[in-house]
């Protein structure tokens, strides 16, 4: 189901159809999801509940990729390890999803040990004819199983809804032990079918966990709808649903006609059949085990770029530099990109694009600069995927870094001082004193390059650059 500010969305399985080609329904719980976070210290949290909370660092790219985390529900203190490993079967399994494959190196991921006092999920039952049974028929025993996060099956009269009765536990732990959480999963410790969707998602270790995982991934990162009919309150318009048909103007029309892509009705109702999804019966958000259509694998790699800046580091690291006789160079040293995707660099100086230059790197001769006047340099960059066709890609998601460029004092040609004079000639300084004087001639890095007694005129043979002579800045051209 579409997914809104709350743990809403249950993936429930028509156990009866194909288990490679099965419905991934969903329903809505509308439980109230307040985040009364305590600000606490992760040491004192830690104290506080009484356990470490161990965090396995699964993979680290770098502090500007999506901070996911795993944590689990009903694992006990000798069920950890069981944990981990379910975590990364999923991680795994996720990336190797397309589009996700191409993309795992834009997630830092972990997981967090959670011990609960029991093992297992609660399945408390509804209440009919005075006694507790499961709304819809599950051999799974009602019972109360004592968990960290209190999880538990048949939310709101809907048996595979996985979902604690509030979530304030989940947000104060995440914000004790890592606060600049983007993406949140729950593992549910039991084979049961279970799953949700919403502000975080929920997944138990089924056997189509996987599938589960990646579907409800859809709806929690990229608010990504079903493709099926659920319900008319679950209809609407999302970047995967709409009422528009018209293949001129409908929010996919930069994918009409290709791969399969058109203008499907739902269904399922009458209000059901005014609604349109991209294609039919192939996308992972109508059925498991599918690719996920063009439509959701851009939606999901714009969510991508909407979260993480492609330029990543860059050199000078200080925004404000001085060309002051050497080449100035400019570099991207780290930047983000799906695997063999590319990344589009344009360079320009005072807002004149440089053609030629579409690399990660920048090189100034140190003469190219006709003016003293300061100059703004300019990089912008942006991935360039085949997966990506909507036209406002290349402004949305955008990446820019600019630098000031100072020049340094101006050199002169030539000057007179007391009883010796300087003056610039081609390839080098001639040197003119009317009694013996010495003179030492630096570079700009500070290194002496030349030292004279000069008494009549002399000439130094030096390369083109600026050199420092009694303290003023001397211009020698080739």
């Amino acid at each position: 189901m579409n997914s809104i500010n709350k743990c809403t969305l249950a993936s429930i399985v028509m156990l009866s159809l194909v288990a490679t080609e099965v419905n991934a329904q969903c329903m809505v719980n509308n439980f109230n999801d307040v985040r009364r976070v305590k600000k606490i210290s992760a040491s004192d949290f830690r104290k506080q509940e009484g356990q470490d909370f161990p965090i396995d660092t699964i993979q680290y790219a770098g502090p500007e990729a999506i901070n996911f985390v795993l944590l689990g529900d009903g694992y006990t203190s000798t069920e950890q390890k069981k944990f981990v490993t379910a975590a990364k079967t999923l991680y795994n399994a996720l990336f190797k999803k397309i589009p996700m494959n191409k993309y795992r190196k834009w997630f830092n991921l972990y997981a967090i040990e959670v011990i609960s006092n029991e093992s297992g999920i609660s399945h408390p039952g509804v209440l009919k004819d005075g006694k507790y049974v499961c709304p819809e028929g599950s051999s799974l025993p009602i019972k109360h199983v004592d968990t960290y996060f209190g999880i538990h099956f048949d939310s709101y009269n809907i048996h595979r809804l996985p979902c604690p009765d509030n979530s304030n536990k989940i947000y104060n732990l995440l914000n004790a032990l890592i606060p600049n959480y983007q993406m949140v999963g729950i593992l549910c410790n039991t084979t049961e079918y279970g799953g949700a969707g919403g502000s975080y998602l929920t997944c138990t270790q089924h056997s189509s966990a996987s599938e589960i995982f990646i579907h409800e991934f859809g709806h929690t990162f990229a608010g990504l709808a079903d493709e099926y009919f659920a319900g008319d309150g679950y209809l609407g318009e999302y970047p995967n649903q709409t009422t528009n048909k018209n293949s001129k103007t409908i929010k996919w029309k930069h994918w009409w006609g290709l791969n399969g892509v058109g203008a499907f009705p739902i269904g399922g109702s009458t209000k059901g059949n005014t609604y349109h999804k991209p294609v039919d019966g192939t996308c992972e958000m109508e059925k498991l085990n599918k690719e996920f259509c063009p439509v959701c694998r851009e939606t999901i790699i714009e969510e991508l770029h909407n979260r993480v800046n492609v330029i990543a580091e860059y050199e000078p690291t200080n925004k404000i530099v001085t060309m002051d006789g050497d080449d100035l160079t400019f570099t991207i040293t780290r930047y983000y990109k799906g695997t063999s995707n590319i990344v589009n660099f344009e360079w320009s100086i005072d807002s004149k694009v440089l053609e030629d230059e579409t690399t990660n790197q920048l090189v100034l001769k140190s003469d190219f600069f006709e003016t003293v006047t300061p100059h703004t340099v300019r990089v912008k960059a942006h991935e360039i995927n085949s997966f990506v066709k909507t036209p406002k890609h290349a402004t949305q998601h955008v990446s820019t870094v600019a630098w000031r460029v100072q020049l340094g004092t101006v050199a002169v040609e030539s000057f007179t001082q007391d009883d010796f004079s300087v003056e610039s000639v081609s390839g080098g300084l001639r040197l003119k004193s009317e009694k013996p004087h010495a003179l030492t001639v630096f570079n700009l890095q500070g290194h002496k390059v030349a030292h004279v007694n000069v008494c009549g005129e002399e000439i130094i043979k030096l390369p083109a650059g600026i050199y420092i002579v009694d303290g003023k800045k001397m211009l020698v051209d080739r």
